[in-house]
């Protein structure tokens, strides 16, 4: 760490480093003119950076320049438990090597904090209408990872400067996001923005917090972890100025898939995206978080938003101390990283997005971008020959384009409430209605993590996805990591023996041919209460915003704008039932080293 330009951070009882001054002696109005992005990076070269490389690198940021590699010290490592453990497996090996060489092997641990988080490994075998699934999913998942877990369970206490969070518990980045990034720092009396690497690619979820958060391989995380830098150029840095508002009924998966095709052919691969404008403003975290979590399927490297209201807010909606969360304000609002504070950022590309044109959306076949508007599903051709599909029910055989599988999954969409809440919705007016799954749908609900079961319940519409088949399966990745589990066999038989066109639906980020299961040819990516109205639907064949989905009691139509929620029904609950205490609730007992207790330690040996 160096001194120059250390001073005490005003109004709270913690040092900074002044970027600003740093810039400004070299470039005077420089430092207003950064993008976001810059100022972070120039702020960690001020404090670590060697002084006699010092000027020469601001500058490479100041005037926009890539000549020159210039160190990046993250400030943390996040890992899931495939990579992750490949990192521990090197470092109990070198323990080994000191050991041999008369050495203190206990002496080697991370310099960089690490948390490993078991996320990858659970596979949906039992379905969400199997009242145990969850119990079942999680015997099968220790049954078939014994010997790894028996490793990382050890790691627990045997490495200092690691957290691990055992499997059963969510995905990395919503635990990163809910609870694992401070958004800024204090370490040995510094404050200074939170920056990470982490083994997967959709690590800029954390982007969303106004965190550089990128996914890296296996190698380049265990240097970060060993202290050393990542030496980079500056990135192309690319404004993405969003303008208008969405319509009412328009989800944010809606909104980050019209967003993906608009970016993806704007060719913004390997860039650094900062998202800004009016547009953002009324974007909750959830809304923008669903946002960075498909910068890889845009091509980007990083999708960045700045801190304002909605950061702060929602620090204090997941139970953030109160501390912290001054930290924050006060940090950013000194440093320019406040959102006010960057009105004279200056891009040399700035790309406009208007939020008023999305409509709602799905993607597929094959490609995330690959955008597909549901009201275009018929010309498309994707939704035909639903009078055939009927005949086919009738006979008691599966329809052409038969949804095999119809899962909410974590990775994108679980992390924001306001998605959830939408698919219990639509669960509970399709339970009013009397409407029910097709039979050879296998449903399933992995949220991202715990505090998504407690505001459900909280709000009465976990049973009511629990009877339409959306019960809870795990706290995993699952089926958008290709984990889907096995089918039916006499479903699998009938797609087999009939050459059958399945299909699976879900609210991930990747729908890849052959990735989410075998047996499904194609799939595609919905927002949670879309999958939910295809569950019931059974087909892609249908026009899911003109076809009649059922019939109620009285024997009138019911198609998806019968019970479609409203915005402000949405808005309603997620303010009452989504509460700190329950987010409280969940991670206090989670960061806890005493709270997973090894059932016994093991020596490991790698030699």
């Amino acid at each position: 760490m160096n001194y120059n330009y250390r001073k005490p951070l005003p109004g709270a009882n913690i040092d900074y480093f002044d970027t600003r001054s740093a810039i400004e002696d070299i470039s005077t109005g420089a430092y207003a003119k950064l993008p976001y992005t810059s100022r972070v990076l120039a702020e960690q070269l001020v404090r670590r950076c060697d002084p006699d490389t010092l000027t020469d690198s601001l500058k490479q940021i100041i005037e926009g320049k890539q000549d020159l590699d210039f160190p990046w010290y993250p400030a943390r490592v996040v890992c899931h438990d495939i990579l992750g453990q490949t990192a521990l497996v090197d470092l109990a090996g070198l323990r080994d090597a000191i050991a041999d060489q008369g050495g203190d092997p206990a002496k080697v641990n991370p310099v960089v904090p690490t948390q490993l988080i078991v996320d990858h490994s659970l596979a949906v075998e039992a379905p969400g209408f199997d009242p145990e699934a969850f119990e079942k999913n999680r015997a099968i998942e220790d049954r078939r990872n014994e010997h790894r877990f028996h490793f990382i369970e050890w790691t627990k206490t045997a490495f200092k400067n690691v957290d691990v969070i055992p499997a059963g518990n969510g995905i990395m980045h919503q635990i990163n996001l809910e609870k694992m990034s401070p958004v800024i720092q204090a370490r040995d009396g510094v404050a200074f923005p939170d920056t990470c690497v982490g083994t997967d690619s959709h690590t800029p979820h954390i982007d969303a917090l106004g965190v550089i958060a990128i996914g890296v391989g296996g190698l380049e995380a265990e240097t970060v972890m060993l202290g050393r830098p990542s030496m980079m150029r500056l990135p192309d840095i690319i404004g993405v100025k969003l303008t208008g508002k969405r319509k009412p009924g328009i989800t944010a998966t809606d909104m980050v898939l019209a967003i993906t095709e608009f970016l993806r052919n704007e060719k913004v691969v390997s860039s650094y995206l900062e998202f800004f404008g009016e547009g953002t403003k009324e974007l909750t975290i959830g809304d923008r978080a669903t946002i960075s979590n498909m910068t890889p399927e845009y091509g980007a490297s990083a999708g960045m938003f700045y801190i304002d209201e909605q950061t702060i807010d929602y620090l204090k909606m997941t139970g953030r101390e109160p501390e912290q969360v001054s930290l924050v304000e006060t940090y950013a609002k000194q440093t320019g990283l406040w959102a006010d504070d960057l009105t004279e950022a200056q891009y040399p590309r700035v790309l406009e997005f208007d939020l008023s044109t999305i409509c709602r959306n799905l993607a597929g076949p094959s490609n995330p971008h690959r955008r597909l508007a549901t009201a275009d599903l018929a010309s498309k051709h994707i939704a035909q020959n639903l009078d055939s599909c009927k005949t086919q029910e009738a006979n008691g055989e599966m329809p052409d384009g038969a949804v095999i599988i119809a899962a909410i999954t974590s990775c994108t969409n679980t992390s924001n409430p306001r998605n959830v809440v939408a698919a219990g919705l639509i669960a509970k007016r399709a339970n009013e209605l009397g409407l029910v799954r097709k039979p050879w749908v296998k449903t399933s609900f992995a949220p991202g993590s715990k505090v998504a079961k407690l505001y459900l319940e909280d709000s009465g519409l976990l049973p009511e996805m629990e009877k339409l088949g959306f019960g809870i399966v795990g706290y995993a990745c699952t089926t958008c990591n290709g984990m889907s589990g096995a089918l039916d066999p006499k479903i699998q038989q009938e797609i087999i023996d009939r050459d059958l066109y399945a299909t699976a639906v879900l609210s991930g980020n990747r729908n890849f041919d052959g990735r989410i299961h075998p047996y499904a040819k194609q799939a595609f990516l919905a927002s949670p209460p879309l999958v939910v109205a295809y569950a019931i639907a059974g087909t892609m064949r249908f026009d899911i915003e003109k076809d009649v989905l059922g019939q109620d009691q009285q024997g009138n139509d019911i198609r998806l704008k019968d019970i479609w929620p409203s915005d402000e029904e949405i808005d309603r609950i997620v303010a009452a039932s989504v509460k700190p205490e329950q987010f409280k609730k969940v991670y206090t007992p989670m960061f806890d080293l005493g709270a997973f207790e090894p059932k016994r330690k093991p020596v490991i040996r790698l030699g």
